[in-house]
């Protein structure tokens, strides 16, 4: 089925399940407006996950909006992006992050932004 498909061709896609991504957003619970993006990279011993490169994509559940784009930075693990919330509603983050090892993680997060 496309389903089956659609799951393997993801799994091929994240390169690095053995790394946890973790996604923290200020304000919480999330209102349209600015906000700051953390991602938690974290290996298999818990150990900060430093120097991947990653950048974020915010994609409304509906057709026809344009994403929202931002490249992560920090250090200790943690990448911080300034953010904009341009409607309420339901979104999924999708987090890129290009790893020191060459590998590529991918993950996805779903989340509901309120009006402000």
């Amino acid at each position: 089925s496309a389903g089956c498909q659609r799951a393997s061709q993801q799994a091929a896609a994240d390169q690095a399940p053995e790394i946890a991504a973790a996604l923290a957003i200020e304000p919480d619970p999330a209102v349209v407006g600015p906000a700051n993006l953390a991602v938690t990279l974290t290996d298999a011993s818990g150990a900060p996950v430093e120097g991947a490169s990653v950048s974020l994509k915010g994609d409304m559940s509906h057709a026809g909006m344009a994403p929202v784009l931002a490249e992560a930075s920090g250090a200790g693990g943690v990448y911080q992006a300034q953010w904009m919330w341009t409607m309420a509603g339901d979104w999924f983050i999708t987090i890129t992050a290009t790893l020191p090892d060459g590998r590529t993680l991918m993950r996805r997060f779903d989340l509901t932004v309120a009006r402000s």
